[in-house]
Formats: C-alpha cells, structure tokens, sequence
C-alpha cells in the first residue's frame, strides 16, 4: 500500500475529511473514471500516478475504466457505466446531445496557455476577398466530414448564420486536412481554405498554434499574405466530463482539485494530459457551442451526420 492510499484509508476511518464531503461520500463510494485508450497498451501503466493521486486528493476509490474508442466512452458515460470521461470537445457535444446528463469540469490548456482554438476562413490577401458576400461564387476548400476545424464546425457555423456553403460556394474542394488546404489556397488552386489556429499570440508568427503557424514555422510563410475572413467561437482542446447525477458539492470539488492538479503534483497531471502543457482550466457546457452547434438535428444531415 502506497503511503497515499495509507493516508486515505485513516481520512476514511477517523471522519477527517469533515461532514460536508460526508455528505456525498455517503453515495459515492467509488469514483469510476473512463478513458478511451485507442491502441495504447500500457495506458493503465502510464495513467496510474493520476488515477493515484485523484484518489488522494477526493478521499475515495478510484477506478479506471479503460475503454477502446471515444465512442464506446460516450456511450459508457450516458449509460452510466463510468461517472467521469477524459472526452474531445466534439465527443463531449456527442454525449450531451444524446442524455443531458454530462457536465465538463475542465479542459486542457496547450503549453501556450491557450484555452482552445478555432475553426478560420482565410483568403490571399491580394484578391480583397474580405468578407463572406465576396467568397459567394468562389471555392472553398474544405476538410475530411469528420474534421471538427476543417468542416463541421464552420460548416455548421455558416449555417446556423443563415449561409448553405453547398449554395453559396461554387465548389467545396475536399482535401486530407486544414494543412492541405491552405496548400491548395497558397497555390492558388482555391479562393479559400479552412484552417485552425488559437488565434492567441503574435499574428506575424501564424498566432500561436495551429496551421498557419506551422506554415511560418516549416516554410517562413509571410501570414500578411492571408486574411481572416471568418473564425468560430473557441473550440476547447477537451473535456473532463461527468455525469450530473454526481452531486454539485462533489463535482464542485472535482473541479478545484483537477485546476490545482499540474501545480499540485505535475507528474499525474502529464500522466492524463501529456500532450498539453498547460494545465487544466475550468469550462461550462456554453464553452462548447461552437461543437454543439454540429449535433442540432436541423444541420446534421447537410453535415452527413
């Protein structure tokens, strides 16, 4: 036993952690976490010192629920068979859509410190194609269906702003992904592309992160070449999900001690969030609109979903 799990189990025994957390510990006697694992075979190994450390930090049993697909982790979560979900922002959306019954406590932040990103429309500068009357008529250069930044969210976006891209671009160019796109929009093959960027930092640099950065990293792009012409509201890089059936004082709690967490004990923080240096900030649901906007029935079939 791990001198954590020690201290827990005495917390337990003597009443330490006071009556108000009583309260909900009396009907959560476990905390069953879900994570979708894709092919990862020593997830658990590697989630182990969160899973640990959350446990210590709640004063009740943790379990991890490792799951194959963010899928099948949606639908854990609805069903309830997990309580809390380490989901995307569009998987998020998906759940919430399907139950009402979840809640995002928290979202990675990049090391940057940026909160999320966005879905952009950018044009060549040079062609005065600034605004979304004058792209009516022109290409667009759109990404995979699935793509949350190259096409659902702004698709959706246009949509709900009263514009069916279908009608209002002569062309939607499908390429792999916003990279591509900006290629093709670079080299003049389309009038404009779909792309993603924090939007968060220096506009000389491609801002922060996302594709024109990485196009001013790689190749020195010169970003004045390029106008914005139409950006989403921020997408969060994800969401630490529960079920709203956990009681408020609990979920309240959750959340303070996962914002604390990167300061309060890093190496469990890496251990979920390896990828996204900037610690967890807290969200709400209205944080999501940009992606909830893709699962309203009226755009899903124009989506292809």
């Amino acid at each position: 036993m791990t001198w954590r799990a020690a201290w827990m189990a005495v917390l337990v025994l003597v009443g330490g952690l006071g009556s108000a957390v009583a309260d909900w510990r009396d009907d959560l006697r476990r905390l069953r976490v879900g994570i979708a694992i894709g092919r990862e075979e020593d997830m658990r190994e590697r989630l182990e010192p969160f899973r640990e450390e959350l446990e210590y930090r709640i004063g009740v049993p943790v379990d991890l629920f490792l799951i194959d697909s963010l899928a099948g982790l949606v639908d854990a979560l609805v069903r309830g068979e997990v309580d809390y979900a380490r989901l995307s922002a569009s998987a998020y959306a998906a759940a919430s859509t399907l139950c009402a019954c979840v809640e995002p406590l928290v979202s990675p932040r990049a090391t940057d410190l940026s909160a999320g990103f966005h879905a952009v429309l950018v044009t060549r500068a040079v062609d005065g194609l600034v605004t979304l009357d004058a792209l009516k008529g022109r290409s667009l250069a759109v990404s995979d269906p699935q793509s949350v930044a190259g096409y659902r969210v702004p698709l959706a976006g246009l949509y709900a702003q009263g514009i069916d891209p279908s009608e209002h671009f002569s062309t939607l160019v499908h390429v792999a992904g916003p990279r591509d796109a900006l290629r093709a929009l670079i080299d003049r093959r389309v009038d404009a592309a779909l792309v993603w960027s924090s939007l968060d930092g220096n506009p000389a640099f491609g801002y922060s992160l996302g594709t024109l950065n990485e196009a001013y990293v790689e190749t020195r792009l010169d970003v004045s070449r390029l106008s914005v012409v139409w950006k989403s509201p921020r997408i969060p890089y994800g969401a630490h999900a529960v079920r709203t059936d956990l009681s408020k004082e609990f979920r309240g709690l959750l959340r303070e001690r996962l914002v604390a967490l990167q300061d309060d004990a890093p190496a469990a923080y890496f251990a979920v969030e390896p990828d996204m240096g900037g610690g967890f900030a807290p969200v709400t649901h209205d944080d999501y609109e940009a992606v909830l906007e893709t699962f309203r029935p009226q755009w899903r079939r124009a989506l292809g979903r």
